[in-house]
């Protein structure tokens, strides 16, 4: 009769004979990676040298057609410049940031800002006496030192006696 443990134990790989198979599989596996270093660095090189001979031909360019490189250099930049820019359909200022928080500004909302001036100039004129303010004057005038020209002590008086007269008259 057949024992099916002794069949399972010596059909099942020994020991040695796997370890053998991985050290096997470890050697094809590092012998790629040499293979494939060596195709690597082989192309860097190829790479290296046809770089180097494009630098040289392009320094001969340039050393013989300067203009012409300049001409290329400019081109090429500007180029570059009208890649990198964004585009937009319309013309961006600082104010359009603003535009959208500010409603249209009417013809009414302009004499409502007028007549609210006029109010306030008008409160601000009768709230300071037509006395005080004569008396701020005089007082400017009696501090104003005698060698300074007196020119713009009465030009300032002027200005101040018209505003004084069209508050008064608003």
């Amino acid at each position: 009769m057949v024992d099916p443990v002794r069949e399972v134990r010596n059909a099942a790989p020994s020991a040695p004979s796997a370890d053998w198979m991985l050290d096997e599989l470890r050697q094809s596996i590092t012998s790629i990676a040499d293979d494939l270093k060596h195709v690597a660095e082989a192309r860097t090189r190829a790479a290296k040298e046809q770089a180097q001979d494009s630098a040289a031909a392009l320094r001969r360019g340039i050393r013989q057609e300067p203009f012409l490189a300049i001409a290329i250099a400019a081109a090429a930049g500007a180029a570059l410049a009208v890649a990198a820019m964004p585009r937009s359909r319309r013309s961006f200022s600082r104010w359009d940031a603003w535009r959208p928080s500010m409603p249209p500004v009417t013809r009414a909302d302009l004499y409502d800002l007028a007549d609210s001036v006029q109010r306030s100039a008008t409160r601000a004129a009768n709230s300071v006496p037509l006395s005080s303010s004569l008396e701020r004057l005089l007082e400017a005038l009696s501090k104003a030192e005698p060698g300074a020209p007196l020119t713009a002590i009465v030009e300032k008086a002027g200005g101040l006696i018209q505003r004084l007269r069209s508050a008064v008259k608003i």
